[in-house]
């Protein structure tokens, strides 16, 4: 019925439907093919899309790699500051403050802060772009090369479009960018604390190393493997798709797209989705894992 609509929906073409989709099968012949196409790297026909699920996740995934890539960028380059300072002076007023934020960053929810950005920063202040997708309306969509517009852009010579890009990844960042960084910042912060609380840290400031060399060659280092790990899974499911986030911004990325599977009960959709978080999610993991080695030469990858 929904796929056929009301008015085509016969039982001739029902039936023909069924056949087409192999449901007229059993439910164990039925897993065993769609497990034969899995692995072929066919996951099935959307429906509402009218493509290849496969070809609408790769189609798509460019601009949720772009919005999620921007928004780890900056909570990385705000939260491992934050951490450290709030770590060190803790239970002073740079504490308090950060504190406050963190608070703010963990209690909002993600959609009801990406609302606030665009009452306040387009409604408001006029100074953020329409939130309609990857482009304002009157910026013409550069060739397709890599699907990142900020690459693609800039390698079209589009200086205008790259700008209109940038601006419209500002607000839908922040917003991703927010809540994760609060949990950033206390990861960091707990494990510092701990940290500065070792035998070796007390050793080395009665050897006289400076507290700056201290804090960051020392205790920052060793603190950092639970927040690497929690920055991975953060960008992780990030990539799998920033469901709220894409559908309050209006942003064309696989989170949009299994939002439009579930309100048109596109199986084949939903479960395409399903499965391409999985990989992502697994493939960051293992990221992580193996850049251990790197930041602690004490961990051993066999």
């Amino acid at each position: 019925m929904m796929i056929l609509g009301p008015a085509h929906a016969s039982p001739e073409n029902i039936a023909t439907m069924r056949e087409l989709m192999g449901l007229d099968h059993s439910i164990p012949v039925q897993f065993i093919h769609y497990m034969g196409q899995l692995l072929k790297g066919d996951l099935g026909y959307s429906y509402h899309a009218g493509s290849p699920v496969s070809q609408e996740l790769l189609r798509r995934f460019p601009a949720t790699f772009e919005l999620t890539t921007f928004a780890f960028v900056l909570m990385v380059l705000c939260s491992l500051p934050l951490g450290v300072v709030s770590g060190y002076y803790r239970n002073k007023t740079p504490d308090n403050v950060i504190s406050v934020f963190t608070v703010m960053g963990l209690s909002m929810p993600t959609f009801w802060f990406g609302l606030l950005l665009i009452y306040i920063f387009f409604y408001k202040l006029g100074l953020a772009p329409p939130p309609m997708g990857r482009l304002s309306p009157d910026v013409a969509f550069p060739p397709r090369v890599t699907g990142l517009l900020l690459v693609d852009t800039l390698l079209n010579g589009d200086l205008k479009a790259f700008l209109s890009a940038f601006h419209q990844l500002i607000l839908p960042g922040v917003t991703l960018a927010f809540f994760n960084l609060a949990i950033i910042v206390r990861t960091l912060k707990a494990d510092l604390i701990e940290t500065l609380e070792e035998d070796y840290i007390r050793t080395a400031r009665a050897m006289g190393i400076g507290v700056k060399k201290v804090l960051l060659r020392h205790a920052f280092r060793n603190a950092l493997l639970p927040t690497v790990t929690m920055i991975g899974a953060i960008y992780g499911s990030l990539l799998g798709g920033a469901v709220l986030t894409e559908v309050v911004f209006s942003w064309p990325g696989v989170g949009m797209y299994a939002v439009q599977s579930i309100r048109y009960l596109d199986y084949a959709g939903l479960q395409g989705f399903i499965i391409f978080y999985v990989i992502i999610f697994a493939l960051i993991t293992l990221l992580v894992d193996i850049s251990y080695r790197w930041i602690d030469p004490r961990v051993q990858l066999d």
